[in-house]
């Protein structure tokens, strides 16, 4: 006799350590596996007794892994892409900027969703739900037949992917003890290390090979796997008993105010300076502003608002976050041209390419220790601030590039940058410094502020700067063909020449974002226990 277990047994083939059969008392020359559903509060939950011992916690580490490092490495790939899909399509550089910022816009509008989707229907059928919205955009992104199907396909990734790395943290954090949870983010911070190393290298092999739709299906196999162990190990948790009540007003304004700033931001950049596109600027600002009344409200009549934005009378969170948000801004908007000036510009293979970009991820992975130590000791504070200046230096750098720089050089330019982007992952301690270890609330509350902000700036950075460069490019294209350049190289110089003045912009807003930072109060000696409380659970967002 042998009953097999939903969720074990049926996962030999993807979990290689998992046990063939197991015995149990009672029961001579046999090995059966079993599983009992105990009802208990309205809720069925899942146990499995097996030879291994392996705790629940560990299956969910398990689930979510998966899920999360498909995401991550999906973010990765598909930049490395991007200049394929532009010789597909026949795109420039400001049109197809819509594929990734359209995903990160999304992201953005959907991530304050989370803690209300979990609250109405549990943390596992949110977590399912997501991966699928997941898996099903990716699939569609590789079989869209024009640029606009991809952008509105990757809209419909985007719903999954912005909502499954806050679900990730708060699956793992129901599943884990509170004297374990720093052993939880540190187990979630080995798909955020290999991912950004294995998805430049890994994508720009599937793109030479097959082609730009390889960096969607890529996630299909992951996906389904991911989806099926969820379903099948994770338990829905508790709902909340009384009615909840979604943001609405809330969502509605901030959503549709980023979308239109970030539009028209995109069009008065590129030089598009029209009626209609001022007139949009306007309106995102009064949409926005009507949200920030509407949240202010909710608060001040106790209701519960999408964002609590009373957590910015802290200084020390606000000039944190402005500091984060130019980080963000600049830094997707650079990692948005490398790519483009790798494969266009220097003429190397999507496989070149991608091994290239991987130094980055791995000087980000060699010096994050070093950070999160000296952080320890002496404050986030100094450690942000020398990171910023190695950040301004690289961009200061960038703008010596030419269509011949040797590629060790690039290399070297590169490591600089993640070593930057290293030290630069204690903004989110920085932020969260003042908050007492035992405000559980104003960290989650904070945590999703800064979340939110650096999402949102994240795709305006790459939409100004793709916008920069196809305006300047142009101008420079007219006047590099009256000093008597033809042929291909005027193209390739003037966008060379359009990026450079993108990597100044870089260098400006660094430099406004160093300044911020210096307005950040130094961190008080009594308050190092619980900025490492902080960094544990912030390393992660």
């Amino acid at each position: 006799m042998c009953i097999r277990p939903s969720g074990i047994g049926q996962h030999r083939v993807f979990l290689s350590f998992l046990s063939s059969s197991l015995s149990i008392s009672g029961w001579t020359e046999k090995h059966v596996s079993v599983k009992m559903y105990i009802q208990k509060e309205g809720i069925m939950l899942f146990h499995s007794h097996t030879k291994i011992g392996l705790a629940y916690k560990w299956w969910v580490t398990i689930a979510v892994t998966i899920g999360m490092f498909m995401s991550l490495m999906d973010s990765t790939i598909v930049i490395v892409a991007i200049p394929q899909m532009q010789k597909a399509f026949g795109a420039d550089i400001h049109s197809v900027q819509w594929v990734v910022t359209i995903y990160m816009l999304t992201q953005a509008a959907v991530i304050p969703t989370a803690p209300y989707l979990i609250a109405r229907f549990g943390g596992k059928r949110t977590y399912v739900w997501t991966l699928s919205a997941f898996l099903l955009g990716s699939l569609l992104c590789g079989f869209a037949w024009n640029l606009p199907t991809l952008i509105f396909f990757r809209l419909i990734q985007g719903i999954g992917g912005g909502i499954l790395l806050p679900l990730v943290m708060t699956l793992l954090y129901q599943a884990f003890p509170p004297e374990e949870r720093g052993t939880a983010a540190s187990i979630m911070g080995i798909p955020l290390m290999i991912a950004p190393m294995l998805g430049p290298v890994l994508g720009g092999y599937l793109i030479s090979a097959f082609g730009w739709p390889w960096a969607f299906f890529i996630n299909v196999p992951v996906g389904i796997v991911a989806v099926v162990i969820a379903q099948k190990v994770l338990r829905q948790s508790p709902l909340e008993q009384q009615k909840i009540r979604f943001d609405g007003a809330g969502f509605l304004t901030a959503a549709s105010g980023n979308a239109l700033l970030l539009y028209a931001v995109s069009d008065l950049t590129s030089g598009n300076v029209t009626i209609t596109t001022v007139s949009l600027l306007f309106g995102s600002i009064v949409l926005l502003l009507a949200f920030v009344a509407i949240e202010l409200l909710k608060v001040r009549y106790g209701r519960v608002p999408l964002l609590d934005l009373r957590r910015f009378r802290d200084r020390t969170f606000t000039f944190s976050t402005l500091t984060q948000v130019l980080n963000f801004f600049v830094r997707f908007g650079i990692l948005f041209l490398i790519p483009i000036y790798l494969q266009t510009l220097h003429q190397e293979s999507p496989l070149q390419a991608g091994a290239i970009q991987a130094s980055q991820a791995v000087a980000t992975l060699a010096i994050l220790p070093i950070g999160g130590k000296l952080a320890d000791r002496i404050g986030p504070r100094p450690v942000v601030i020398v990171g910023l200046l190695v950040f301004a230096t690289t961009a200061a750098l960038l703008i010596t590039l030419t269509l011949t720089t040797p590629i060790w050089k690039i290399v070297g330019m590169l490591l600089l940058l993640g070593c930057a982007s290293g030290l630069l992952q204690q903004i989110p301690v920085a932020a969260m410094s003042r908050i007492k270890k035992e405000e559980h609330k104003e960290i989650a509350n904070g945590s999703t502020l800064l979340i939110v902000l650096q999402a949102t700036a994240a795709p305006l950075g790459v939409a100004v700067f793709s916008s920069i460069v196809q305006a300047r490019s142009q101008q420079y294209t007219i006047l590099l063909a009256t000093q008597g350049i033809k042929g291909e190289l005027v193209q390739l110089q003037s966008t060379l020449l359009a990026m450079h003045e993108s990597f100044l912009l870089a260098v400006l807003l660094l430099l406004v974002a160093l300044g911020m930072m210096c307005l950040v109060p130094p961190r008080r000696k009594e308050t190092n226990e619980e900025a490492e409380h902080v960094r544990e659970m912030e390393l992660i967002a």
